[in-house]
């Protein structure tokens, strides 16, 4: 049970450094080193470790320790590409199902108002935070309501994986951007209009998608930070 322990708390700190860059892609994680910072032995740090290559999120380098994925070209490209055919269907099943289901458009509504209420505020790191806890909790809603369980499985699975990018698709022009898309969302899904929130949902998509690669293929004309992503 200690060990059990002791690999979760390894797991859900390097997990979560990981996803807001902290640890950047390609670093080197030593098991040792991990087993020293955390005050434990070896093997829960590895069982860690194997956790974590499991999301994807971690190589393993022989038994010595693992190294941060990178993130590439292809990558965003293969993972947007997966995401824009689940996301957008997932977000069709939703609105057709608000038609039938009131809570499900008082859900929304209420994520709609809170978009709505940051909109016209200033570009504050409270208010940055704000909106990212708000994308998420949209995302969520998608992934309850969608009614396939299979589907909302996957994208849940590929979470991980497009929070990683967040610190690369992040400007203020970006996020302005971001609002009035996920209020086109919110505004689909609350009329009752599959077609359009599929739409909005691969609109959304594509933005951030060329967002993401512009800030790998000319950092400086982006102005968002890509110096953590490999060739």
């Amino acid at each position: 049970m200690a060990r059990d322990s002791k690999a979760e708390q390894v797991y859900t700190a390097l997990r979560e450094e990981i996803l807001t860059g902290e640890l950047r892609p390609g670093t080197s994680l030593s098991v040792l080193k991990m087993a020293d910072r955390f005050g434990a032995s070896r093997t829960p740090v590895r069982d860690a470790f194997l956790r974590l290559e499991s999301d994807g999120l971690v190589s393993l380098i022989d038994r010595q320790g693992a190294r941060v994925s990178p993130i590439s070209i292809r990558g965003v490209r293969d993972l947007f590409e997966i995401r824009t055919m689940l996301e957008s269907d997932a977000t069709r099943r939703v609105a057709a199902a608000a038609e039938q289901d009131e809570k499900i458009g008082e859900l929304f509504a209420g994520l709609r108002a809170e978009f709505e209420a940051i909109a016209g505020q200033d570009d504050t790191p409270a208010r940055r935070d704000r909106f990212y806890e708000l994308t998420e909790a949209y995302d969520q809603a998608v992934i309850a309501t969608t009614r396939n369980q299979h589907l909302s499985r996957i994208i849940a699975e590929l979470r991980p994986h497009s929070a990683r990018l967040r610190i690369i698709a992040h400007s203020p022009r970006r996020l302005e951007e971001s609002l009035s898309e996920h209020l086109a969302m919110c505004d689909a899904i609350l009329a009752h209009d599959p077609g359009a929130a599929a739409s909005a949902c691969i609109e959304h998509l594509a933005k951030t998608q060329r967002t993401v690669l512009d800030a790998i293929l000319d950092p400086d004309s982006s102005g968002a930070t890509a110096d953590i992503v490999s060739p």
